[in-house]
């Protein structure tokens, strides 16, 4: 189980559901600049697809080797936030997009600070507004999910990475734990659809130690939410080990979820939840 390689005829898919409540316009610093989390997700996301980009590169031409579905929920809807519900790496790499120009900073080796400036394509825009109707976006991934399953039965399974900063307004704590058993359930030959949560710290937030991929013997924030999403989210096969076990120090096996993280470390956690890209030959 979770052993297929990633190939032209068995493609990879990453559905990524984003938090796009009000409390993500609160201002946060990421990468050294202020800005709200709304942007700095936005950014995340879009190095993400970048990454699905150049790791898909073949000579001078993008290979058809994953399927990106992006799912923003807030006010009283969860709706795609590209053109079509899944689309292909390469329709990704083919479709016009604006440009943002950033003024990045990095320590050399020395210890000398230097400031560079990098273009980035924008595939999604930030926004946020109204409530955070999470059941929602786990009812039209389960949907997305399934119609993938049934086209690709013999690919790895899709990995689903739900990156939000607070509760549910649409769903109770049972009702969230149903729906994401229910799309957890869903399956292509080779396992189990893969469930990530990623709960986005806030400034206001009690200061809590940051949870990330914790094992059996961890223990876990005295928050109702935090054991929400832990118990949501999915164990992880032994692909994923060296990678959390080289973040956190500790042995496997892990647990889907990352709980109070900074905006700083969503890159990095985003690259750990989508490690099925590397297994593309």
């Amino acid at each position: 189980m979770y052993s297929a390689q990633i190939t032209r005829q068995h493609k990879g898919a990453i559905l990524l559901l984003l938090d796009l409540s009000g409390s993500m316009a609160e201002r946060v610093v990421f990468e050294g600049r202020s800005m709200t989390k709304s942007q700095a997700l936005a950014e995340a996301v879009n190095s993400l697809i970048q990454e699905c980009i150049n790791r898909s590169r073949r000579e001078r031409s993008t290979a058809d080797y994953f399927d990106i579905g992006i799912v923003g929920y807030a006010a009283d809807e969860a709706t795609s936030l590209l053109k079509n519900s899944w689309q292909s790496i390469v329709a990704l790499d083919n479709t016009p997009t604006p440009t943002q120009s950033l003024r990045l900073r990095r320590t050399l080796p020395d210890g000398r600070s230097v400031e560079t400036i990098v273009e980035r394509r924008c595939w999604i825009e930030p926004e946020a507004k109204g409530r955070t109707p999470m059941g929602k976006a786990f009812q039209l991934a389960r949907r997305m999910c399934q119609s993938w399953c049934c086209k690709h039965p013999d690919s790895f399974p899709p990995i689903v990475i739900n990156i939000t900063d607070g509760e549910a307004t649409d769903a109770t704590a049972e009702e969230i734990g149903a729906l994401a058993q229910s799309l957890r359930s869903l399956s292509t030959n080779d396992g189990n659809l893969l469930l990530m949560n990623i709960h986005l710290a806030s400034e206001h937030d009690t200061p809590t130690e940051p949870l990330r991929f914790p094992n059996e013997g961890t223990p876990l924030p005295n928050n109702r939410h935090a054991q929400l999403l832990y118990n949501i989210s999915s164990p992880l096969p032994e692909l994923y080990n060296a990678a959390i076990e080289e973040l956190t120090h500790t042995p496997p096996p892990y647990r889907a979820i990352c709980y109070n993280a900074s905006l700083d470390e969503l890159v990095g956690l985003l690259a750990i939840g989508s490690l099925s890209m590397d297994r593309i030959i």
